[in-house]
């Protein structure tokens, strides 16, 4: 990386502690406007986390989060054991007022999208203690890292995966990443084959690019939680991506009805399934229906992550891989040098052990609760019959359908005219929009302010 882009970074980015816009997206913004100007040249290389944390005297945390979210939006790519660098950005897209999520004109007063967490479910004390502890494991850490994932935190997976969501495990099938995209990767790697997947609308934005960029065949069925078995006969499918927190709340006779589907249909075609249980531990209002991996552990692939559960900048996640495909595939030979911090799955490890991580989201279950009623009663209340309104407890959001006859473009444009921060938006069909609103980084006294400002910008756009 050369001192010219170093200084180009830091002539765009501006950071301002007192402003109420989170410090990563300030850095978001800067970056973001510079990559579109191609003040930085294409595929030219990027600060490192740390060097540009220490450049702007601040933590690495914001710097981090801004990193994954211009990855996620297409401007960086980061590269193993390189680096991060940016990408090409298609002309298109070369409009900075209209494509990115943080204008400095429209000051962000409510964020509804679904990068953060309640803060007053952070345990950072806890966890900097053990941070602290794992940093004293010298003998330890001044080794390599194992690709597939220090043993100590395999282990201790085992017994969590199995009490808190049934998943049945051994600890050579287990493989830890610094988060889901690595970890389809890798799984993509160790197939080695062509697969053509099958998944519900409204997608799977985690999965699909990687499968894309391995030539994998990527075809939609059905609405989330409505696939039938007719519909899975229609063809032949490797792999159903079951991804748990689309589906919205069903009662326990069709959770059973559709697990005995997708089971039978997975044995019958000697397909897999995958499950991507996000946050399958914090739900709070429905059955507490055990892991579909539990019920069939050998057609079963099954992940799992802690963003959300502890900090979004603790990037770990991890993959249960049936027996057959860790043996005839060989984990060991698909992976590439280990891509999360050794020193956090040390302090998992012990994080874990010590029972705080289950009393932590106990805590947090509580508070989403309470936030989630919140948000219901203020949409309920605000856009009456105008909005089609469920709650998506694992993604810690409220799912709002709604009627319109304009663009997405417009209806996120005036959402930050009114300085509210959405994630994307999802069309369907017949000129209807959804729209997933998190309650989780928002403050709980702010959520009826933040619904209210919403259809005072949205309400002439809705039919």
């Amino acid at each position: 990386m050369t001192d010219g882009v170093c200084r180009v970074i830091y002539d765009f980015i501006i950071i301002d502690p007192d402003s109420d816009v989170p410090l990563w997206r300030q850095i978001y913004h800067g970056m973001a406007e510079a990559l579109e100007r191609e003040m930085i040249e294409p595929f030219g290389r990027l600060p490192s986390i740390r060097d540009l944390s220490e450049g702007l005297g601040i933590s690495r945390s914001p710097v981090e989060n801004a990193y994954v979210h211009l990855q996620l939006d297409g401007f960086i790519e980061s590269r193993p054991k390189s680096g991060y660098f940016a990408l090409k950005r298609p002309k298109e897209m070369n409009d900075v007022s209209d494509s990115s999520p943080c204008e400095s004109k429209y000051p962000v007063m409510y964020d509804l999208s679904s990068v953060g967490i309640d803060s007053g479910t952070a345990d950072i004390p806890v966890w900097r203690k053990h941070l602290r502890a794992a940093l004293n494991m010298q003998d330890k850490i001044i080794s390599a890292g194992d690709p597939q994932g220090e043993s100590e935190l395999r282990e201790a997976l085992l017994r969590y995966c199995f009490e808190a969501r049934k998943v049945k495990a051994t600890a050579d099938r287990i493989v830890i990443a610094s988060g889901t995209q690595q970890l389809l990767t890798e799984l993509c790697r160790m197939i080695g084959r062509i697969w053509t997947v099958v998944i519900e609308r409204p997608g799977y934005v985690q999965g699909e690019r990687i499968f894309n960029d391995f030539g994998w065949k990527v075809e939609y069925l059905g609405n989330a939680g409505e696939i039938t078995v007719k519909e899975l006969r229609r063809q032949k499918y490797d792999l159903f991506a079951d991804i748990t927190s689309n589906r919205p709340q069903m009662p326990l006779s069709k959770i059973s009805k559709r697990r005995k589907t997708l089971i039978d249909w997975a044995q019958e075609n000697n397909s897999y399934i995958l499950e991507d249980d996000y946050n399958g531990e914090l739900r709070y209002f429905s059955h507490a229906v055990p892991s579909l991996q539990g019920a069939c552990p050998e057609r079963v692939i099954y992940i799992g992550s802690f963003s959300r559960l502890l900090l979004p900048s603790v990037r770990i996640a991890y993959m249960v891989v049936p027996r057959d495909l860790a043996h005839t595939a060989g984990i060991r030979s698909s992976l590439y040098d280990q891509t999360s911090s050794k020193i956090e799955q040390l302090a998992l490890a012990e994080y874990i052990r010590g029972g705080h991580l289950e009393r932590h989201i106990r805590r947090s279950r509580k508070t989403y609760q309470v936030k989630s009623k919140e948000m219901l009663n203020a949409l309920n209340m605000i856009f009456r019959d105008k909005a089609e309104c469920r709650l998506l407890e694992a993604s810690l959001c409220v799912s709002v359908k709604i009627k319109t006859d304009a663009e997405e473009k417009a209806l996120l444009k005036s959402s930050r005219e009114g300085g509210i921060m959405l994630d994307q938006l999802f069309c369907s069909h017949g000129g209807e929009y959804t729209a997933n609103l998190s309650f989780a980084g928002i403050p709980l006294e702010k959520i009826r302010a933040a619904v209210n400002a919403l259809y005072s910008v949205w309400h002439e756009y809705i039919s």
